[in-house]
């Protein structure tokens, strides 16, 4: 099949990799794939093509006078524009839809799913709860009501599913089983792939027996749903990281200069593959306190690593996380869980760390793995490559 990723960044962001790594598992399947991005950015050797609704400088400077409003609805327009007339010159099997979010300051929205439905069938993976409340992120602590997914209603979305037309997928369970109970639409469960350069090579051993250091990272440190500045916030005026003799090593961007304390350790933002497993070596734990994500990849990657985690139970978080093996739960950003959680990681000994970074290991080989997810991938897309030349089938 000839497949077109639609995703809104290339390489910033979780679900930006997570989409390069599907597409490659593709490739490495026999399809021919390109990306569609709305950033004007590029990656070596990557093909791939950019759509955006931005206009020309003269245009960009004549709207920065308009209400906000009309400036996005006008790159709307021209976004969902040129995505149509892109799709009309270039004819693909599949349109495999990512997360589309970061682009919808370009003029991206949901119309781009109803123009590739016109033209043939789609695929939209759900990375976290975007798509399910209709161009809004659901607040995990809240009540959930259906709205619309990814702009449709649902009795539509199941009839395009009903009519072989459009699948949903998602990594965890959790969240394809709240996409099922808010909308009734099926949705397949697929891992984001991991390669043998992915994994470390042996387990690992404590970084330093006397203090214990975590790694928290995000492409923006100051992200509210990634809820990191307010858990380093508790950490540094509780006093756990003195009592716990604990260190965070803080990898992206936006770091405030109020946070660089003796305890933090700031690395800036890092691209290259190589350098940030490297970062591992520096690391005991992985800390990740998001309140969003559903199943990141970061935590797939520091398991690979054979590097244990400790992160915030929420959405499909607790799949990845064999409690006592893999790494800990906790269930609140507050001085008394975080108390407990930084105190049993403290007094874990050596032994019994390198026991859990070998389990981190096998699990992550078990079930991210290409090898693993590789059978999947083709039942996910065999009843979607039947081709037909027909517009709309």
């Amino acid at each position: 099949m000839r497949i077109l990723f639609v995703h809104d960044h290339l390489f910033l962001g979780g679900a930006a990799k997570a989409a390069l790594r599907m597409r490659r598992m593709c490739s490495d399947l026999g399809h021919e794939t390109l990306s569609l991005h709305g950033d004007e950015a590029s990656l070596p050797g990557l093909s791939a093509m950019t759509v955006h609704g931005k206009g020309s400088r003269a245009i960009r400077f004549w709207e920065a006078f308009l209400p906000s409003k009309l400036r996005t609805r006008c790159r709307q327009e021209r976004a969902t524009k040129a995505f149509e007339t892109f799709l009309k010159k270039k004819c693909f099997d599949l349109v495999w839809f990512q997360n589309i979010e970061g682009a919808k300051k370009w003029g991206w929205s949901e119309s781009l799913l109803a123009v590739a439905l016109a033209h043939g069938k789609a695929a939209l993976t759900l990375h976290d709860m975007y798509y399910l409340g209709s161009g809004g992120s659901y607040v995990w602590d809240r009540p959930l009501e259906p709205t619309r997914l990814a702009g449709m209603e649902g009795r539509h979305v199941r009839e395009l599913i009903r009519a072989g037309r459009l699948r949903l997928n998602a990594c965890s369970s959790w969240l394809g089983a709240l996409c099922e109970e808010l909308y009734d639409a099926p949705c397949d469960k697929l891992m984001v792939p991991l390669w043998p350069e992915d994994f470390g090579t042996h387990p690992r051993n404590r970084a330093g027996s006397a203090i214990t250091r975590y790694l928290v990272a995000a492409d923006n440190l100051q992200d509210p749903r990634k809820n990191i500045l307010p858990t380093l916030r508790c950490l540094l005026q509780s006093g756990i990281l003195e009592r716990t003799r604990s260190v965070i090593h803080c990898l992206g961007r936006n770091l405030p200069d109020d946070f660089r304390a003796p305890h933090i350790v700031f690395h800036g933002h890092l691209e290259n593959s190589a350098q940030y497993r490297a970062l591992y070596n520096e690391v005991d734990f992985l800390l990740h306190p998001s309140l969003l994500d559903n199943f990141p990849l970061v935590i797939q990657e520091s398991l690979a690593q054979g590097c244990p985690v400790v992160a915030l139970n929420r959405g499909g978080v607790g799949e990845m996380i064999r409690t006592g093996k893999t790494g800990l739960l906790y269930q609140a950003t507050d001085q008394e869980s975080l108390e407990e959680i930084f105190q049993k990681c403290s007094r874990q000994d050596p032994e019994e760390y390198r026991v859990w970074s070998e389990e981190c290991r096998n699990f992550a080989r078990e079930k991210f793995s290409v090898v693993s997810v590789t059978a999947d991938y083709q039942a996910f897309l065999a009843p979607l490559s039947y081709k037909s030349r027909e517009r709309g089938n």
